[in-house]
């Protein structure tokens, strides 16, 4: 499974793991646009910020398609 959905220990808060490719999101619940923290696990290189924008896109159409009430 590429993402794993958790809640945060921040409460009102959940915590989004890409799996493949090691990064991790965190937003207040219904507020994802607005208060979504990034981390990158691992160095990513700057020539491939390109990749880790569509991942990013890709990580937010899964949590549209799969837990809408957690994101808006």
């Amino acid at each position: 499974m590429r993402f794993l959905l958790q809640p945060s220990t921040k409460p009102g808060h959940w915590v989004c793991t890409d799996t493949e490719n090691n990064i991790v999101c965190v937003w207040k619940e219904h507020e994802f646009n607005d208060t979504q923290e990034v981390t990158m696990l691992d160095d990513i290189p700057s020539d491939r910020y390109a990749e880790v924008a569509h991942w990013m896109t890709e990580m937010g159409e899964w949590l549209r398609e799969n837990h809408y009430d957690l994101i808006f």
